[in-house]
């Protein structure tokens, strides 16, 4: 499978308030309301989700995916669909990084972002094998280092006091816990009219930011350094779900 660019599909297998076992559509997808609502669709992490709370990616693993520097990997050649690690890593789940991301950092083909297909185990050691949706489109030597982003939305978690990965949206029901043998699948939302868990006080139409060191999951009053996602449509009122509208999207 390769990447193709097309427009925003209209149908999909899953109602926009249902979890499933199985996953329904690509992780990601974007899907939106007829009245504007814009969704995306995930997996969920091991706390089931709070309907009203911000949510996050997956904490990042810089040991053993993104690393200071980057992985040393093995030369591969323009066109190649697979990336050999000469580093030392641990990553015990087969395929569990299919959906997320090579990006060339250091060397040779710096600038390259690849999407992974799927990718083997390793414990401790070199030679993990990833294999990618695209051919590389310039060819990679051993000056050349590598990060591995797993995707954004493949188990999200609530966004903590101090953020651990990029913000992915608001939920709007309850998607179940994933288990090591029972992964949860369900829709988060990223654009529109929403209600989201507030702290602080403001006026109609200000901006709001995910709140860091305070109550975990809430907007406030955007600060200096904290990512605006929304603006408000009432007043603010701390401890209140208010209505917001959502920019992530």
């Amino acid at each position: 499978m390769s990447t193709k660019l097309t427009g925003f599909p209209h149908i999909t297998g899953q109602d926009v308030y249902a979890a499933s076992i199985t996953p329904q559509t690509s992780l990601g997808v974007y899907m939106e309301t007829d009245d504007g609502r814009g969704f995306r669709y995930v997996k969920n992490g091991a706390v089931a989700t709070v309907a009203g709370k911000v949510y996050q990616g997956s904490t990042e693993d810089t040991t053993n995916l993104a690393p200071s520097g980057g992985l040393s990997i093995a030369a591969a050649v323009k066109g190649a669909t697979q990336i050999v690690l000469t580093s030392s890593i641990t990553y015990a789940t087969i395929n569990g990084l299919a959906g997320g991301y090579v990006s060339v950092n250091v060397g040779t083909g710096v600038g390259q972002l690849v999407r992974i297909a799927g990718n083997t185990a390793v414990t401790g050691a070199a030679g993990m094998i990833i294999t990618l949706d695209d051919p590389l489109l310039v060819a990679l030597d051993t000056s050349s280092k590598i990060t591995i982003r797993q995707s954004v939305f493949n188990g999200i978690l609530v966004a903590p006091a101090t953020m651990t990965n990029s913000i992915v949206g608001v939920a709007v029901n309850v998607i179940p816990a994933s288990t090591a043998t029972v992964p949860q699948y369900g829709w988060i939302q990223t654009h529109g009219i929403c209600s989201c868990l507030e702290t602080g006080t403001g006026t109609c139409g200000i901006a709001l930011g995910v709140l860091q060191g305070g109550t975990i999951g809430s907007l406030a009053p955007a600060i200096a350094g904290t990512p605006i996602i929304a603006f408000s449509c009432g007043t603010v009122v701390t401890g209140e779900y208010g209505t917001v509208f959502l920019t992530i999207n």
